[in-house]
C-alpha cells in the first residue's frame, strides 16, 4: 500500500474537518444546509448556503490540484458534484418563485422579492412574504457571482435554456440595485430594527460584482451553445460604481460603516476599483469595529447583547446608546480580514489574523475546531467594558459552528496551508481591477446626415459626413428604442411565464456605444437622447448640443478596460437631420437669423468633435466603416431565434421625405405661409371681451410661493417677495442690458441677457447667447395626432413669450360677475377669429378654468373637440415656436411629466442628495429615497396641485440638478438637501436684481427663459459665481463653492477695474481736456460701481447658500459633539435639538443630519438660515466656552436666535458709535427690513475680520456664557 505524502495527509485532515462541521449537516435529498437547528431547524439561508458552496468548491479545486492517487480525483469529482447540486437546489428554490421575479422587475416592491431562506427539505417557503426581511439583494447577487466564478472554473451549474432564461431575469431583477433600498446583509434594514429599508453599500457592491462577473463569464454551458450567454447592461454597472464610490466607507443612512463592507472591497466581491477608497474603508472598519474576538457588525448593534430585550424585535431609539461599546464581536470577519491580507500578499497581517483566528476558535470534545457565531459581554462585565473598550472577557454565543464562518475557515485553512493560491478562487481575475488600471481610450464618433440636403449644408461648413443610406450594407442603424425592444425578449420563457427586460427602463449610452452582431448584420443603435422628443427641453438646440457634449464626456470617463464592458473601443453614432439646421414655422425675419444661429450651434459642436476634443473628452471622428476593426462588438443570439434576418434593407433612422418636413396642418393656414408677423385681422376683434379673458388667465399663470395662495387665488406681489427676502436690498440700474435682436421690439424681455462671448473654461455649460438663441428647432422625431391635423389655425410669429407680460398688473382683479356673463360661444368665436398663439393659449386656458378639461367646445362640426385636445395642440405649437412661458403653462395644465425626471431624481438620491418639492416651509414634501414613477407622479401632484407653471419649472430644475450632479459632483460637496422651491425663488431674485425688475415681472420673465439659460443660471448659482462675471467674459480658474468663494471674486473684480482704468488713462494722454473729463467720469463710475457691487454681495451670497442648504464641512459632526456636551441641547427657531439625539444616533450618521435639516428647513428666510448655521458652527468650535465655564444653563437649551439677536444689538451699537451707514436704518432705533429684525448690514458683512459676523457672534457668545 502506497503511503500518502505529508501534504496529502494535511489535505485529508482539512477535508475531515469540513465533513464533520459542514457536510454532515447537508440534507441528503436537496443538498441544502440548515444551520440553526435549535431555533430554525429546517431553514436554509441563501447566503449561508452559498458560502458553504464556496468551501466545497475550494476543496474540489484543492483535490484536483493536489491529487496523489486516483482516489483523490474521485473525491474531487464527488466534491464538485456536491457543490453543483447545492447550487442547483438554490436555483430551483428561486425558480419556484418566478412570478415574484416578474413582479419585482416592474415595481421593486419588497413583498415581491425572492425569499432569503427556504425549506432545506422541501425547497419551499418557510415564512410569509411580510414575516421576514426577504429583500436582500446582496444574497441573490452573491449567488450569481458564485455561479459565474464556478462556471469559469469548469463546473456546469445551469442545465437547460429555461434556467438560462431565469438567470437572465435575475440580472434584470438585481440591475436596479443601486437605487433599490433593501434590508441588507443583517436582514433588518435600519439599525433600529423597525423594518425600514435602506440603500446599503454592501448590497450595491455585491450587485455590481455579480453583474460584472456574469458579463465576463461568457456562455453558461461552457461549450459555446447558442443562446446561453447572459447579457448585462454596462450602464447599470457604472451606476453602481458611482453610487458605491459616493457612499463608502458609509454603509447606509443609519450605519456609519459596517463590517459587511469587507465582502465587497475584497473576497468574494472585489467590487471597488479605487485602491485609496479600499484602504480608507478597511481602515474605517478596523478603527471603528475591530476587536479582540472579531469585528462588530456596526456601531450600537444590540443583537444578542445582554441588554437587549429578547421579547421584541425592534429597538426604541433612546435605548440604542446603551449598546455602545458592548456590541457583540463576530469571528467571521477575522476570516474576511485574513483572506483580504492573503489577496494583498501582506505576510505580517496574514500571520496576525491567523493567530487571532486560532484564539477565537472553540474546540469541541471530539477535538474539532469550531467558529462560533459571535462573542458577547456578560452582564457582570458590562460596566468594565464600557469604561475601557476591550478590557473584559467575552463568551461565545449563537450557533457553533456557524455555517457562514466555518465555511470561510475551511477556505482560510486551504490557502494558509498552500493547497490553493488566492487566484484559484478568482478565475475571472476580479481581484486585479484595483491594481491594473489603464487610461481611458478615445471615443469614436460617427456623424450621419439623414438626407442629401443636410449633407450638403454640412459640406458647405467644411464638415464631410456620410448619409444613412450610404452606409455599407453590412451595417444597420436603429434607434435605442429598438434595442430596448430586443432586450425585452432576452429572458422570455413561456414555461415560467417570464418576460424580458422591462421596456420602460432606460437604455444607457454605454449600451448603445458598441456594435451588435445579429446574424450577418452589425446593428448600430443611436443614443437614447436621439431617439425621440423626450420632453420640451430637447426643443432647445443648445440643450441638445450640451447633451452631446456631456454624454461624450461621460462615455470617455466611463468606458474603461477595468469596467469590463467589452473588448474594444466605444462608438457613438449621431444623426443630424434638417430640423437641427433650420427653423421651420417661424416668421421670415426670425427664420433667417434663427437658422443662421442654429447652424452655427450644430456645426460648431461637430467641428469640436472633428478637432478631437470636446467637453474634456478625447474623440476621433470618422466614418462607421473606419471604426469596424476597433469597435467593441456584442453578439446577440436567441435560443428561439425570432430576429427577422430576411430584412436585407438598411433602416433609415429618423429619415424623412422632404414633403414630411413641412408641417402644413399645424403651422399656418393656406395663403399665410411665409408671411411674417401677425396681421391685425389675425387677432381677436373684440378686444374688450378678450381683455377680461386675458386678465383671468394671467392671474393663474404666476408661480404660487405661499401655501395660502392656492386657496385664495392670490399670486406673488412685490410685498410678498420682499417678505421672503428675495428682492435685492438696494435696487439700481441693471448691471447688464439685454442684447437686442432684430425683433427686439417684440421681445424686450427675452433671455437672461448674457453675451455669447462669455464662455468660461471652468463651466461645462456655455453661457447663454443673445435672445435669438433660445428659438432653436428640435428635429421632429415623431409625429403627433395634432401635427397630422390641428383644430386651431395659428400663425407662427417670432419667439419670446413676451405677450403674456403685456398689460399685466398684479393689482388687477377681474370681477367674478363679468366672467360669468361671458358665454362659451363668445370664447369659441374668438378662438375661430384669432391665429395668434398667445391669444389661443389665453382663450383655451380660460375654457379650461371655467368648464374643465373634458368640455366639448363644438369647435368643429361632426366631432367632439374637448378643451384638453385644444390644450394639447397649443402645447405642441408652443414647443415648435419655443414660446417657453406657454410651453410651461400648457405642460403643467396637462400634467406632463418629463421623461428625464425619474432618472434625475435617482442620480441625486443615490449620491446622498435629498430633495424637497413644493413651497418652502409651508407645503414642502421631501424625497428621501428612490421612488417609482407612480410615486413620483403623486408627489409632484400633491406639491403643485394648483400651480401648473411651478409643476413644470420644478421638474426642469430637478432634471438640471440631476445632470449636474453626474457631470459636476464637486458643486454639491457641501449640500445635503436641495429645496427646489427656494431655488426657484433665488433664480427669480437674481433675475430681478440683474434686470431691475419688479417681483411679479421677475417671475414672469423666469418663465420665458429658455431651458439652456435656466440650466446655466443654476450652474452659476451652484458654483458660487456672479452672473455678471459670466456676462463680462471673464475666465474663471474653476468653480468654487462655499462661503469663501466670493472673497476672491471681489478682489479680482476690483483688480479688473483698476486695469481698465489704467488702460483708459494711457489712451487719454492725447488731450488734457479729455483726460480731465475721463478722470472725473471714472471716479464717479468707480464710486457708483463699487457701491452697487460691494454692497449686497454677502447678503446675496447668504441667500443663495441658504436656498441651496449649503453647510460648512463636518457641520453635522461638530454639531453632534456640541449637543453631546450640552445637557439641554440647542434651540433653533423655537425647536430644540435635544441631547437625546446623540443617544439615538452616532456622530456621522446621516439620520442625524436629516433631523438637523428638518429643523433648519423650518426657517423660510435663506439668509437667516445661513446666519444660524454660522452661529451653530461657532458654538461648536468654541469648545472651551462650552466645557470649562459653569455658567452653561442646565435648565434651558442654548437659544441660537437669542445669540443672533444679541450679536445684532452689539453690531448696531458699535456702528452707531462709529457713525456708519447703519445710522440710516437700524441706528435710529427702528428696525430695517432685514429678516427676523436683524440689520441688513449685518447680513451683508463678511464672515471673518474685525467687523465680520463672526466677530459679533463671538462677542454675543462670550456674554452668554461668561
Amino acid at each position: 500500500m502506497r503511503a500518502r505524502s505529508g501534504s496529502g495527509v494535511r489535505l485529508d485532515r482539512i477535508l475531515f474537518l469540513a465533513e464533520q462541521t459542514i457536510i454532515k449537516h447537508q440534507d441528503p435529498v436537496t443538498a441544502l444546509f440548515a444551520n440553526q437547528s435549535d431555533t430554525s431547524p429546517d431553514h436554509a439561508w441563501v447566503r449561508d448556503n452559498v458560502y458553504a458552496a464556496h468551501a466545497l468548491w475550494a476543496l474540489y479545486r484543492a483535490f484536483q490540484k493536489s491529487a496523489d492517487f486516483d482516489e483523490d480525483m474521485v473525491k474531487a469529482d464527488e466534491l464538485g458534484m456536491t457543490c453543483v447540486k447545492l447550487m442547483q437546489s438554490l436555483l430551483e428554490c428561486m425558480m419556484r418563485q418566478a412570478e415574484k421575479v416578474e413582479e419585482f422587475k416592474k415595481h421593486q416592491r419588497a413583498l415581491d422579492s425572492l425569499h432569503a431562506k427556504y425549506s432545506a427539505r422541501k425547497k419551499l417557503s418557510v415564512v410569509g412574504d411580510s414575516e421576514w426581511g426577504h429583500l436582500q439583494l446582496d444574497a441573490t447577487s452573491l449567488f450569481l457571482l458564485t455561479l459565474a466564478q464556478m462556471t469559469a472554473s469548469g463546473l456546469q451549474v445551469v442545465r437547460n435554456f429555461d434556467e438560462v432564461a431565469f438567470i437572465q431575469n435575475l440580472v434584470w431583477y438585481i440591475e436596479t440595485g443601486y437605487r433599490t433600498p433593501d434590508f441588507g446583509v443583517w436582514e433588518r434594514g435600519d439599525k433600529t430594527n423597525q423594518g425600514i429599508r435602506e440603500l446599503n453599500a454592501s448590497s450595491i457592491g455585491m450587485v455590481k460584482a455579480a453583474l460584472q462577473a456574469l458579463n465576463s463569464v461568457g456562455d453558461l454551458f461552457g461549450d459555446g451553445s447558442k443562446g446561453s450567454v447572459i447579457h448585462v447592461m454596462p450602464d447599470e454597472i457604472e451606476q453602481c460604481t458611482a453610487v458605491l464610490e459616493s457612499m463608502l466607507p458609509r454603509e447606509s443612512f443609519s450605519k456609519e460603516t459596517d463590517a459587511a463592507l469587507l465582502t465587497i472591497i475584497s473576497y468574494p466581491g472585489f467590487a471597488v476599483e479605487d485602491s485609496e477608497l479600499i484602504e480608507a474603508t478597511r481602515e474605517t472598519i478596523i478603527n471603528s469595529l475591530y476587536g479582540k474576538y472579531g469585528c462588530k457588525r456596526f456601531l450600537r448593534d444590540g443583537y444578542k447583547t445582554v441588554l437587549e430585550d429578547p421579547s421584541r424585535l425592534y429597538y426604541n431609539k433612546s435605548e440604542l446608546q446603551q449598546f455602545e461599546d458592548i456590541e457583540c464581536e463576530w469571528p467571521v470577519f477575522v476570516c474576511f480580514l485574513l483572506l483580504d491580507a492573503m489577496y494583498r500578499k501582506d505576510e505580517s497581517d496574514v500571520e496576525r489574523y491567523w493567530r487571532q483566528l486560532d484564539e477565537v476558535l472553540v474546540v469541541c470534545p471530539q477535538g474539532f475546531r469550531y467558529v462560533p457565531e459571535l462573542y458577547k459581554v456578560e452582564r457582570e462585565h458590562v460596566s468594565g467594558e464600557k469604561a475601557q473598550r476591550g478590557s473584559q472577557p467575552r463568551s461565545h454565543d449563537g450557533p457553533t459552528p456557524y455555517l457562514w464562518a466555518q465555511s470561510l475557515y475551511v477556505i482560510c485553512c486551504l490557502l494558509y496551508e498552500g493547497f490553493l493560491l488566492p487566484a484559484e478562487l478568482d478565475p475571472l481575475s476580479r481581484r486585479m481591477a484595483a491594481t491594473e488600471r489603464k487610461a481611458p481610450c478615445e471615443v469614436q464618433v460617427s456623424i450621419l446626415a439623414d438626407s442629401m440636403e443636410v449633407q450638403e449644408e454640412l459640406r458647405v461648413n467644411g464638415i464631410y459626413v456620410q448619409r444613412v443610406d450610404e452606409l455599407d450594407e453590412v451595417f444597420c442603424v436603429r434607434p435605442a428604442s429598438a434595442l430596448a425592444a430586443t432586450l425585452a425578449k432576452l429572458g422570455e420563457c413561456t414555461k415560467l411565464s417570464m418576460s424580458g427586460r422591462p421596456l420602460e427602463r432606460d437604455v444607457g449610452i454605454l449600451s448603445t456605444s458598441r456594435l451588435y452582431q445579429v446574424g450577418k448584420k452589425f446593428v448600430i443603435f443611436t443614443p437614447q437622447f436621439m431617439d425621440r422628443s423626450r420632453s420640451h427641453l430637447m426643443y432647445d438646440i443648445r440643450i441638445l448640443m450640451d447633451e452631446w457634449s456631456s454624454e461624450l464626456t461621460y462615455l470617455y470617463e466611463a468606458w474603461r478596460p477595468r469596467v469590463q464592458i467589452a473588448a474594444g473601443r466605444a462608438l457613438i453614432v449621431l444623426v443630424v437631420n434638417k430640423g437641427m439646421l433650420s427653423s421651420e414655422g417661424l416668421s421670415s425675419i426670425a427664420n433667417l437669423s434663427m437658422t443662421r444661429f442654429m447652424k452655427s450651434t450644430v456645426t460648431g459642436t461637430i467641428k469640436k468633435i472633428n478637432n478631437g476634443y470636446i467637453g474634456g473628452a478625447r474623440v476621433v471622428m470618422k466614418n462607421v466603416s473606419d471604426f469596424f476593426r476597433t469597435t467593441a462588438v456584442n453578439k446577440l443570439e436567441f435560443h428561439h431565434d425570432d430576429w427577422d434576418e430576411s430584412r436585407g434593407e438598411r433602416i433609415q433612422l429618423l429619415a424623412r421625405e422632404d414633403k414630411n418636413t413641412e408641417k402644413m396642418s399645424m403651422d399656418t393656414p393656406k395663403g399665410q405661409r411665409g408671411k411674417g408677423g401677425v396681421k391685425r385681422g389675425d387677432s381677436v376683434k373684440d378686444r374688450s371681451a378678450y381683455s377680461f379673458v386675458h386678465k383671468a388667465s394671467m392671474r393663474h399663470r404666476s408661480i404660487v410661493l405661499d401655501s395660502n395662495d392656492a386657496g385664495n387665488d392670490k399670486r406673488l406681489t412685490d410685498e410678498d417677495l420682499v417678505q421672503l427676502r428675495l428682492a435685492f436690498s438696494r435696487g439700481g440700474k441693471a448691471s447688464l442690458d439685454t442684447p437686442q435682436s432684430p425683433s427686439a421690439d417684440r421681445a424686450p424681455s427675452r433671455g437672461v441677457g448674457f453675451s455669447s462671448g462669455s464662455l468660461t473654461r471652468s463651466s461645462p455649460i456655455s453661457i447663454p447667447a443673445p435672445s435669438l438663441t433660445s428659438a432653436a428647432t428640435l428635429p421632429v422625431l415623431h409625429e403627433s395626432p395634432i401635427q397630422r391635423g390641428g383644430v386651431l389655425h395659428t400663425t407662427m410669429r417670432n419667439t419670446g413669450s413676451t405677450s403674456s407680460l403685456e398689460g399685466m398688473s398684479s393689482s388687477v382683479r377681474l370681477e367674478h360677475s363679468q366672467l360669468e356673463e361671458m358665454g362659451v360661444g363668445e370664447v369659441v368665436e374668438m378662438l375661430r377669429e384669432t391665429s395668434d398663439l398667445e391669444e389661443q393659449t389665453t382663450l383655451v386656458h380660460y375654457l379650461w378654468m371655467k368648464f374643465g378639461a373634458d368640455y366639448d367646445t363644438r369647435l368643429e362640426e361632426g366631432r367632439a373637440v374637448t378643451v384638453r385636445e385644444l390644450m394639447e395642440e397649443v402645447y405642441e405649437k408652443a414647443c415648435d415656436t419655443r414660446e417657453w412661458s406657454l410651453v410651461r403653462l400648457t405642460s403643467g395644465l396637462l400634467r406632463k411629466r418629463l421623461d428625464e425626471l425619474p432618472k434625475a431624481v435617482t442620480h441625486l438620491l443615490v449620491r446622498q442628495k435629498q430633495l424637497t418639492v413644493g413651497m418652502p416651509s409651508k407645503k414642502e414634501e421631501a424625497i428621501t429615497s428612490p421612488k417609482t414613477n407612480e410615486e413620483l407622479k403623486d408627489i409632484m401632484y400633491r406639491a403643485y396641485a394648483d400651480d401648473p407653471n411651478a409643476f413644470t419649472l420644478s421638474q426642469e430644475i430637478i432634471v438640471y440638478l440631476g445632470s449636474l450632479v453626474r457631470t459636476e459632483p464637486k458643486l454639491f460637496t457641501e449640500v445635503f438637501r436641495l429645496r427646489v422651491g427656494l431655488i426657484i425663488q433665488v433664480l427669480a431674485s437674481e433675475l430681478a436684481r440683474l434686470r431691475n425688475l419688479s417681483a411679479a415681472d421677475a417671475l414672469q420673465n423666469l418663465l420665458t427663459i429658455s431651458p439652456f439659460e435656466m440650466k446655466s443660471m443654476l450652474f452659476l448659482l451652484l458654483s458660487g459665481r456672479l452672473l455678471e462675471d459670466a456676462s463680462e467674459g471673464g475666465e474663471g480658474k474653476g468653480a468654487r463653492t462655499g462661503i469663501g468663494s466670493f472673497r476672491k471674486q471681489i478682489e479680482e473684480r476690483k483688480s479688473m477695474r483698476k486695469s481698465m482704468r489704467a488702460e483708459k488713462s494711457v489712451d487719454s494722454k492725447e488731450s488734457s481736456e479729455s483726460s480731465k473729463s475721463i478722470e472725473s467720469e471714472e471716479e464717479s463710475e468707480e464710486s457708483g460701481e463699487s457701491e452697487e457691487e460691494v454692497f449686497g454681495i454677502w447678503l446675496r451670497h447668504r441667500r443663495i447658500d441658504g436656498a441651496l442648504n449649503r453647510v460648512p464641512p463636518n457641520f453635522y459632526a461638530t454639531l453632534w459633539d456640541t449637543l453631546h456636551r450640552l445637557p439641554q441641547g440647542v434651540r433653533v427657531n423655537g425647536i430644540t435639538l435635544h441631547w437625546g439625539l446623540t443617544q439615538e444616533m452616532t456622530r456621522r450618521e446621516i439620520k442625524f443630519a436629516l433631523e438637523v435639516e428638518e429643523v433648519l428647513n423650518q426657517i423660510p428666510e435663506p439668509e437667516y438660515r445661513e446666519l444660524v448655521i454660522e452661529t451653530i458652527y461657532l458654538v461648536s468650535r468654541l469648545e472651551k466656552l462650552t466645557t470649562e465655564y459653569s455658567s452653561i444653563p442646565s435648565d434651558r437649551p442654548i437659544d441660537i436666535d437669542n445669540i443672533i439677536q444679541r450679536a445684532n444689538a452689539i453690531f448696531v451699537d458699535q456702528n452707531r458709535q462709529m457713525a456708519t451707514e447703519v445710522l440710516d436704518c437700524c441706528g435710529t432705533g427702528v428696525n430695517c427690513d432685514g429678516a427676523r429684525g436683524v440689520c441688513k448690514h449685518l447680513y451683508d458683512s463678511a464672515p471673518a475680520g474685525e467687523y465680520g459676523t463672526s466677530h459679533y457672534i463671538i462677542k454675543s457668545l462670550c456674554s452668554f456664557f461668561m
